[in-house]
């Protein structure tokens, strides 16, 4: 790598903002992109370093963006078709002169913030565990000088931590705990959920929970975010101490997170309709991304070259793709009609 990319790398890490990494493995002639070249794309999809040329950065910063939303690298197989190895992602070749490449892309994530509501015994054993876990731990003020202590952030306002890590980039896992044993339950559910956390629990009995929900529909939450609540937290594994009660709560975090994400399934065209509809719901918008009607690449609007047919805008993923397009625009639009 580069002494600019390690540069900026260390700038990022240091801020805890995510990045992903993106190296050439593997080539064949005629690419311009050679094994060990490498690139770094920061989250809000700017690409730095060299990888190749216009028919791979699109593409490129597209998967970089969907690995910092779902924490797992993937190794990308431009020119390649479908069947090759598990692990491989195929991608259409856009340009003309043909070739192959394989680029790997590596997210880094910043470590998971969890926010522990409450300063019960349970409270003191989460902030604990997790930061043996690695979290970046954040608890409430109090006298308790060891739950202080064991803390990498002791806020006095929950709704004000909330609403700034609700400003978090992408990537950036957040998880929230309400271990206020019964005391200020609805309000500190409410104050967390406003950062729309991955993971949202309170440590409540189930007839608790009933009561929870009814008050928190009561006060403006919708039933999407009462859903999401998990109560009681943690898996059944019989917890009794705060300790236990902690390792269970954490163990539910852990499984959420193992979870294959339902884009993933999408992505690699096995998701059934019910998981094609959940990645719908957790925000792909079609008018951020295009299909070049040239080469059938996927391609973010902004940024992208584009044309006008008909009163419509046609994004490519590079000059050449328009130019085509451009002499004959029909051709193309029944091609791509033919490959729907």
């Amino acid at each position: 790598m580069k002494r600019d990319l390690l540069d900026l790398a260390a700038r990022l890490t240091a801020g805890r903002q995510p990045y992903a990494l993106a190296t050439v493995v593997r080539s064949e002639r005629p690419t311009s992109g050679k094994p060990g070249n490498m690139a770094l794309i920061s989250a809000d999809g700017v690409m730095h370093g060299w990888i190749g040329g216009s028919c791979t950065r699109s593409e490129v910063i597209r998967h970089a963006l969907e690995t910092l939303d779902q924490g797992e690298p993937r190794l990308l197989a431009f020119g390649s078709s479908p069947g090759r190895p598990d692990g491989l992602v195929p991608v259409p070749m856009s340009c003309s002169s043909g070739g192959k490449v394989e680029v790997h892309v590596n997210p880094v994530l910043p470590a998971p913030v969890l926010i522990v509501a409450g300063r019960s015994p349970v409270a003191g054993a989460l902030v604990r565990l997790g930061g043996a876990m690695g979290y970046t731990t954040v608890a409430e003020a109090s006298e308790d000088e060891a739950l202080a202590a064991a803390a990498d952030e002791v806020v006095d306002d929950l709704a004000e931590t909330a609403a700034r890590y609700a400003e978090r980039p992408r990537g950036w896992r957040l998880y929230g705990v309400v271990a206020t044993m019964g005391q200020r339950d609805e309000r500190s559910l409410a104050e967390l959920a406003a950062a729309a956390p991955d993971y949202l629990g309170v440590i409540a009995s189930p007839t608790r929970m009933e009561e929870v929900r009814r008050v928190l529909a009561a006060h403006g939450l919708g039933a999407d975010e009462v859903a999401r609540v998990r109560g009681p937290a943690g898996l059944d594994i019989g917890a009794e101490s705060p300790e236990e009660i902690a390792v269970s709560i954490l163990a539910e975090i852990v499984q959420l997170e193992a979870q294959p994400k339902a884009s993933e399934a999408v992505a690699s065209g096995h998701a059934s309709a019910e998981e094609e509809e959940a990645a719908a719901a957790v925000g792909q918008r079609a008018d951020d991304e295009a299909t070049d009607p040239v080469c059938g690449m996927t391609v973010p609007v902004a940024g992208s070259p584009s044309s006008v047919f008909e009163g419509e805008p046609v994004y490519f993923c590079c000059e050449g793709c328009r130019t085509r397009f451009d002499a004959s625009p029909g051709t193309y639009l029944q091609e791509q009609v033919t490959r729907g």
